[in-house]
């Protein structure tokens, strides 16, 4: 907004610009793989000049941890649209977990495991990242204690249960890449949320 609370074209213009480099900048994490999203590509889906891209993201650490948090940013709106359906017995812990599944099972652990890999050897990717992610767990934690919130379970056992259930979504996950089997997949996930129910009763 201007001081005659308009709207500012100019800021407006450079959103809309950020939101085409970032979804650009995941377009072609997904589809061509981290090693492979070059700047070149990456302003050429964008629609925009390099000198564009530079000026609103000057590093590559910064164009991609900004990519990064905007996906789980938008993840964490929508998982939080869920925890109050469920306050209002719109949604079940397995309508909760069935959602985590197809999340680690499609785009968002496609991109961020190729994205991980590479920052186990890139130490500026990795301090680029590292607050975004700790962010997006502390809010998947607070979410996942609503389900427990009249349980006799301990906030820390609560914590383990989410960690543990991330944990197997991300190792189910990684699995999809080389095995293509939904009914093994299914029988998994069905057999976890057994478990949580006997710790829910």
């Amino acid at each position: 907004m201007n001081a005659q609370g308009k709207p500012n074209k100019h800021a407006e213009r450079s959103s809309r610009m950020r939101k085409r480099i970032l979804k650009a900048t995941l377009d072609c994490i997904y589809e061509d793989g981290f090693n492979n999203a070059s700047t070149t590509e990456i302003v050429k889906r964008a629609g925009v000049s390099r000198g564009a891209m530079l000026h609103h993201y000057p590093a590559k650490e910064t164009l991609i941890a900004s990519a990064v948090e905007k996906l789980l940013k938008d993840e964490i709106a929508d998982i939080r649209k869920r925890a109050i359906a469920y306050a209002d017995g719109q949604q079940t812990i397995d309508d909760f977990v069935d959602y985590l599944w197809s999340r680690f099972s499609g785009r968002l652990f496609m991109i961020t495991i190729d994205f991980l890999s590479s920052a186990r050897t890139d130490e500026k990717l990795r301090e680029a990242i590292i607050p975004v992610s700790l962010n997006f767990h502390a809010s998947l934690n607070e979410i996942w204690l609503q389900f427990f919130k009249h349980n006799r379970q301990s906030p820390e056992q609560v914590r383990i249960l989410l960690n543990t259930t991330l944990c197997l979504m991300r190792g189910m996950g990684a699995q999809t890449i080389i095995r293509k089997d939904k009914e093994y997949f299914n029988e998994i996930s069905e057999n976890w949320k057994q478990l949580l129910h006997n710790l829910l009763d």
